[in-house]
């Protein structure tokens, strides 16, 4: 590889570290480099849950940043990650080692039948990406990270986000927090809207934008 190429590599990636939510973890391509906009939805659930005891599952939990946050910071909640990607959740699961926090990560693609019996929250940052917007992304992005981790259906682009919350609405949970692609977060709630009946609440990101959503059942 040139010298070149090497600069184009994220310095994440480059020094197989990220510091997320406080914790050092373990960062390479198996998995999406932890964003800071991940790291407000994690204080967001922590703001918004003062419940000490309760089940969460993060699904498509990749590094396992956000479940390994939440355990950190609640350590009497069970927390679960879930994700499709074997290599991500062996990149989670020696995340979890290293720091030393007891995490349950399963391989579960939730295009099939899940069971999320006994799950007070769910929480997801999942592909959300248009794929038309692939060109408009960062080389290095397009390059070094998982696509699988990045784009949702061309056919479908909302897709993970209604498959999460008939999941959910299946399984009577509680609430579900959302990071999502902030340009389309309108379009995305009248959508769900259609599927869930109890309140759907929107969330700016610290740059004022529309990033999050909490939904609630009521």
């Amino acid at each position: 590889m040139s010298f070149g190429q090497t600069r184009q590599e994220p310095v994440q990636y480059v020094f197989g570290t990220t510091i997320f939510f406080g914790l050092k973890l373990h960062c390479d391509p198996r998995a999406l480099i932890p964003r800071p906009e991940t790291e407000e939805l994690v204080q967001i659930i922590l703001d918004r849950e003062p419940s000490d005891k309760m089940t969460v599952a993060d699904i498509g939990t990749g590094s396992g940043c956000i479940a390994l946050a939440l355990k950190s910071n609640r350590p009497n909640w069970k927390v679960l990650g879930l994700d499709v990607s074997s290599d991500a959740l062996a990149l989670a699961k020696e995340n979890a080692k290293e720091q030393k926090l007891d995490v349950s990560f399963n391989q579960v693609n939730i295009q099939d039948q899940v069971d999320l019996s006994g799950i007070d929250v769910l929480v997801s940052n999942p592909p959300y990406i248009p794929m038309e917007l692939e060109s408009t992304l960062d080389k290095r992005v397009i390059q070094y990270e998982p696509s699988v981790a990045l784009f949702s259906p061309e056919s479908d682009p909302f897709y993970f986000f209604r498959r999460i919350v008939e999941l959910a609405k299946e399984h009577n949970v509680g609430r579900i927090y959302f990071e999502t692609h902030a340009t389309d977060i309108n379009l995305l709630v009248g959508t769900l809207k259609s599927i869930w009946l109890g309140k759907i609440e929107v969330i700016t990101d610290l740059s004022a934008k529309p990033r999050f959503l909490r939904l609630e059942n009521v």
